[in-house]
């Protein structure tokens, strides 16, 4: 059993592990490097590593700037003012001036057309000049698309709006997420990651409040939501100024002094953190990683698309892309408009109800995600909402009334509730979980890509089905998501395994063994034992 105990022995460790990968020689005979707080509990760490987490959490501010300023467009198109400014048909059954339906799906489409453009280039940057810069550029596309919204005068340049604020979606998995990922310790990386959608949806509650404030005192001077966005670009900047680069990119790059600065910076002034040992397992990992993918081709590239890594990438994926499958499109999309359409009286009222559900699960799945795990969060939490989505599509079928309105805000809100302790945390945790060390730009951006595809099918496709100008089903499209919801379930029952509690060397062994997703929590892997034979060994 190795373990780092100093500088000297950190060096040792990774040199060994060098001249294995070298030689060929078989996994089996390295012995793992374990972190001296491997045996700690979610609870007890997070004390220890207030700064780190904390840190972590500042990450998450990027998931309040664009949860509300990605969503502004999505929700603002059932303001009078914002219609009056807009609106260029008349609805063939009321003969009121609305927006057109095409446009909608427009605005939608273009975004989810620049997300995937950038989604192809963010694991490029993120490899060649790391996360920060990622972050950077996300940054400006975001800035972007507020001062286009600003300046908009037709639907067109709206539109062009979308594109810069698609650019930035792009560069969010790449940059945040891995971000967040490769400084977690694994017993609170669930929490940490879930933070993410935690803090999108504190974006869009946010907006919401903000939509229900414009609509009751100046509805007709819709621009204010658009210039309200710079209060999170300014919230936004400070852990971007401040963030140092992962000690994990440092690593994969051989800038190992830098790597320890940057450790020590998230870490701060711990008693009797042993600086050395804890960088050697970073260092450990990450170089592990480098062998394994060289193992499987001469390049990432080709080691990407190798058979193992493929099951990582739409494994990775499944949670992220089973949240279009759902109906979030519906619900959180074109949640306003979905009410509009369904003769809601007030459908910012029931904006804000949703949204404020949504946070509070999220709050709930903290503790869910990390005690309970994400393998049975998402199967059953898939199982709930499809059910809700069928109650929801048969009930339009009755005549809408007063009651019948509260109805379906009462279903949506449960439906929000439970996609909050599922597919919300989950979805973005497996993202950037599932994939190697050396691959998680890579695995991560083509993971995204897949989701944005399915993403820019329904965000196109939602407004027409729900429109009287297209296919007029309203409430009822409630049937259509839910019938998608229960097919989708099938593979990620056969695919999607229990990561929770797993270091990225363990996922990596599972993943390399073939492990059954339904046998990867009660499989042993080495990193068990080694912990177990070093606790064995203390005095």
């Amino acid at each position: 059993m190795a373990t780092v105990k100093d500088s000297a022995d950190g060096e040792k460790a990774v040199i060994e592990v060098e001249e294995h990968a070298t030689k060929g020689t078989s996994e089996d005979e390295i012995a793992p490097v374990t972190s001296a707080y491997a045996g700690f509990t979610r609870g007890a760490l997070i004390r220890k590593f207030k700064r780190l987490y904390v840190t972590g959490l500042m990450v998450a501010l990027g998931g309040v700037y664009a949860g509300y300023c990605n969503s502004v467009i999505g929700s603002i198109v059932a303001n009078r003012g914002f219609i009056q400014a807009f609106a260029t048909v008349h609805d063939p059954k009321t003969g009121k001036l609305v927006l057109d339906a095409q446009h909608v799906s427009i605005w939608a489409a273009v975004n989810y057309a620049s997300q995937i453009t950038f989604q192809f280039i963010s694991p490029f940057t993120a490899d060649r000049f790391g996360r920060k810069f990622n972050m950077w550029v996300f940054t400006f596309f975001l800035t972007l698309s507020i001062i286009l919204a600003i300046v908009a005068q037709n639907y067109i340049v709206l539109a062009l709006s979308r594109v810069a604020g698609g650019c930035a979606s792009g560069m969010i998995s790449t940059a945040c997420m891995v971000y967040m990922s490769e400084i977690a310790l694994p017993q609170f990386r669930g929490a940490m990651l879930g933070a993410f959608s935690l803090a999108f949806a504190l974006g869009q509650v946010f907006l919401a409040i903000g939509l229900k404030t414009l609509d009751v005192t100046a509805p007709y001077q819709f621009r204010r939501m658009f210039y309200s966005e710079f209060v999170f670009f300014g919230l936004w900047l400070v852990p971007v100024i401040y963030l140092p680069e992962t000690p994990a990119w440092y690593a994969t790059k051989g800038r190992h002094e830098e790597g320890k600065k940057a450790l020590h910076k998230l870490v701060g002034n711990v008693e009797g953190y042993d600086l050395d040992r804890e960088y050697g397992v970073v260092r450990f990992e990450a170089e592990k990683s480098i062998a394994l993918a060289k193992s499987h081709g001469n390049s990432d590239w080709s080691a990407l698309f190798t058979k193992n890594n493929i099951k990582r990438i739409i494994v990775a994926t499944l949670p992220f892309t089973f949240q279009n499958f759902v109906g979030v499109a519906l619900i959180f999309g074109f949640t306003t408009y979905f009410f509009q359409l369904a003769n809601l009286k007030d459908p910012f009222l029931g904006k804000i109800i949703i949204q404020l559900v949504l946070l509070t699960g999220l709050v709930v799945s903290f503790y869910f995600v990390d005690k309970v795990g994400r393998r049975k969060l998402v199967i059953w939490g898939g199982v709930v909402l499809g059910i809700i989505c069928f109650i929801v599509g048969g009930l339009g079928f009755r005549e809408q009334t007063s009651a019948s309105g509260v109805g379906l805000i009462v279903l949506c809100a449960v439906w929000a509730f439970v996609y909050a302790n599922s597919m919300a945390p989950i979805g973005w945790i497996s993202l950037v979980e599932v994939s190697s060390p050396q691959l998680r730009a890579k695995t991560t951006a083509c993971a995204a890509i897949i989701q944005a595809c399915t993403g820019l099918i329904f965000s196109y496709t939602v407004p027409i089905m729900l429109s009287n100008q297209g296919a007029g089903w309203g409430q009822k499209i409630g049937l259509f998501f839910g019938g998608i919801t229960f097919v989708y379930l099938l593979p990620v029952i056969f695919f999607y395994p229990e990561t929770k509690n797993r270091t990225y060397e363990e996922l990596d062994e599972l993943f390399e063994r073939g492990i059954p997703a339904w046998k990867f929590e009660t499989t042993k892997t080495r990193h068990q034992t080694a912990v177990a034979a070093e606790r064995t060994h203390e005095p």
